[in-house]
């Protein structure tokens, strides 16, 4: 009985082991972003989340509400408040995706230097911007440039500003979001980058006229043994994202397996598809995801 409880174990970390191998051969493949949709790089700033002392929340907010208007993010960064790192990564992300979205690092203390990063990622100088000077001028009551609330109005020489609409108040946002070239600057604050990330979001940027359908499939079975029907499926939707996850505690079912394309015609072809190349009675009925 001993033998056979070892035996039993050791066949499932076997299993798991070649699952991640698997996964991490061919999600690259599985994922490939679509031609034609925008896509998005966020990069978080800020020490303490390096160093552990704050969960980050931003990027979970960021990447739902871009998906839900068809941005594709692909990827995103961490670095700590120093210039040359923010610089360095602003510039690369500029490069490669249509906007990049940094979070944290500003504020009137000695770490805050997102502006400061930014605005040498295009050899550019922070000043103060006249508008956002009267901004903080009126709010902290203080007309004084060396003061340390003034940081906020210091950004690079392009910078400009774009107001949101607040709903509640039912007037203009109070402070607005700052962008330089595709590079769009959010506060680091939970609470205050989603109420500013949700009024700007659609206007900054939506407009591309893309979306994302996607269709989950539940499978008895584990992801070894459909591999190759997954490829399969991959190989002959090449603009179709396939995902696979598998769930080794669940009791209803042991694989999802996710399908999603920028059309419903195409999503419909893909998921015919896939089924008619999965084993026989390996699709677990349900309208969502079970419960554990």
């Amino acid at each position: 009985m001993i033998r056979s409880s070892l035996k039993k174990g050791i066949l499932s970390a076997v299993f798991k082991i070649g699952c991640r191998r698997w996964k991490k051969q061919t999600m690259s493949r599985l994922h490939a972003p679509v031609p034609n949709i925008p896509t998005a790089g966020i990069i978080v700033i800020g020490d303490e989340i390096l160093k552990g002392q704050v969960q980050d929340s931003n990027s979970h907010f960021i990447i739902s509400r871009l998906y839900n208007i068809g941005v594709r993010v692909m990827k995103v960064s961490v670095v700590g408040d120093d210039i040359d790192e923010i610089s360095d990564e602003v510039r690369k992300f500029s490069h490669l995706y249509t906007f990049v979205i940094t979070s944290g690092g500003i504020g009137p203390t000695h770490d805050d230097v997102t502006f400061e990063g930014v605005a040498k990622a295009f050899e550019e100088n922070v000043y103060p911007h006249p508008e956002l000077v009267k901004i903080c001028s009126d709010f902290y009551k203080t007309t004084d440039l060396s003061s340390p609330v003034m940081k906020l109005a210091s950004v690079p020489k392009s910078a400009k500003l774009k107001y949101g609409f607040d709903p509640i108040q039912n007037q203009r946002s109070k402070f607005p979001n700052i962008s330089v070239k595709n590079v769009y600057i959010f506060p680091g604050v939970p609470p205050l980058l989603e109420k500013s990330f949700a009024m700007l979001c659609e206007d900054l940027f939506g407009g591309s006229g893309s979306k994302f359908f996607k269709s989950d499939l539940f499978l008895n079975q584990n992801e070894v043994s459909i591999a190759e029907n997954l490829s399969t499926a991959v190989k002959e939707f090449p603009s179709v994202a396939f995902g696979s996850y598998p769930q080794f505690d669940n009791r209803s079912y042991c694989l999802k397996l996710t399908v999603e394309a920028n059309s419903p015609e195409l999503l419909s072809k893909a998921v015919d598809r896939l089924k008619e190349l999965l084993p026989q009675d390996c699709l677990v009925d349900c309208g969502s995801e079970p419960l554990n």
